[in-house]
């Protein structure tokens, strides 16, 4: 057994006790009474502030990716309540998302960019995104039209109804829904509209005269006419591709992506191979993040032979990966 000499009594005793059983003297070769090195003296601080600094990050959102308020290359802003939920927030990521998407994935970034400045806010933020999205899906849809030849046909070419049998003497449906095919195609809307009102007047389950009007009231920016008359089509003949195509593309502008994809996806169900209803029901896939589904129909067009605008699939590339 390893002994050692007592400082003071000059007395052996074993280098394992604590002091010197003589004379009480601390015995310098005992590990509690060696001098601590520096990390032993600051692994109980270091411990203590990480534990403070895990805590401190439940409370605070990292704001980086942009130009901050400070000018430094990062900036913090407070929760609204306590979690580790987007911590780290990324300017450049937000912004560069359709606000939709955005707004479902990074609720919390979201609001702390906004109550910061980084981003407007409320409805003006809202506002500003949508319209940016809208006009980018109108892009889309435009090239999309062009690819597949159908901006060729004008929209009063696709009037239903006009026929040669008419009775001009008693004046049946068919004979306004004719007047009013005629007003529409010179461009007299109106006069079209008080023409396929009074086919409907004479006959209620004219659905044809009812699709002709809501075509016209969509022309003239009457959206909640057009839908009624849309729906009543739907109504009339539950398995008119026109009634449901024309309402879910009016459900799109309004942003209202549900409603969007249930008339799209029933275009679909009764023709499969309405390709302008997958590209539609493809972009409210995309607007609220679901890429998945997004990729679905875009398969789905290519499969029928069409191509898909370039540009809406690198942006699709673009957000696919950066969810991955």
């Amino acid at each position: 057994m390893k002994s050692t000499e007592c400082t003071q009594c000059r007395k052996l005793y074993s280098i394992k006790v604590k002091e010197c059983p003589f004379c009480c003297t601390p015995n310098i070769h005992h590990k509690s009474n060696m001098p601590k090195k520096w990390h032993q003296k600051t692994s109980v601080n270091l411990y203590i502030a990480g534990i403070l600094l895990i805590i401190a990050l439940g409370f605070i959102h990292i704001i980086i990716g942009g130009r901050t308020r400070t000018g430094l290359p990062m900036d913090i802003g407070f929760k609204k309540s306590f979690g580790f939920k987007e911590t780290v927030v990324d300017i450049h990521k937000i912004k560069s998302m359709p606000y939709v998407t955005a707004k479902i994935k990074y609720p919390k970034s979201c609001e702390v960019l906004q109550r910061l400045g980084y981003i407007g806010s409320g409805e003006v933020f809202e506002t500003a995104m949508k319209d940016t999205l809208l006009l980018k899906f109108k892009d889309w849809q435009n090239e999309f039209e062009q690819s597949i030849g159908s901006t060729e046909i004008n929209w009063q070419d696709k009037l239903l109804g006009w026929t040669d049998e008419v009775n001009r003497i008693s004046r049946d449906a068919g004979y306004y829904n004719n007047r009013g095919i005629t007003a529409a195609k010179q461009s007299q809307f109106e006069d079209a509209i008080s023409e396929f009102t009074r086919a409907i007047n004479r006959d209620p389950t004219f659905s044809d005269a009812y699709y002709n009007r809501g075509l016209v009231y969509n022309t003239l920016g009457h959206q909640k006419n057009a839908m009624s008359d849309f729906t009543k089509v739907i109504e009339i003949s539950p398995q008119s591709t026109e009634g449901y195509f024309n309402r879910g593309q009016i459900y799109l502008a309004k942003n209202e992506y549900e409603q969007t994809i249930a008339d799209f996806t029933k275009v679909i169900e009764i023709d499969p191979e309405h390709v302008q209803s997958y590209f539609g029901r493809l972009l409210v896939y995309f607007a609220l993040g679901d890429y998945d589904k997004t990729w679905d129909d875009v398969h789905h067009i290519e499969t029928l032979g069409y191509t898909i605008p370039s540009e809406f699939l690198s942006a699709l590339r673009q957000f696919s990966n950066r969810r991955n």
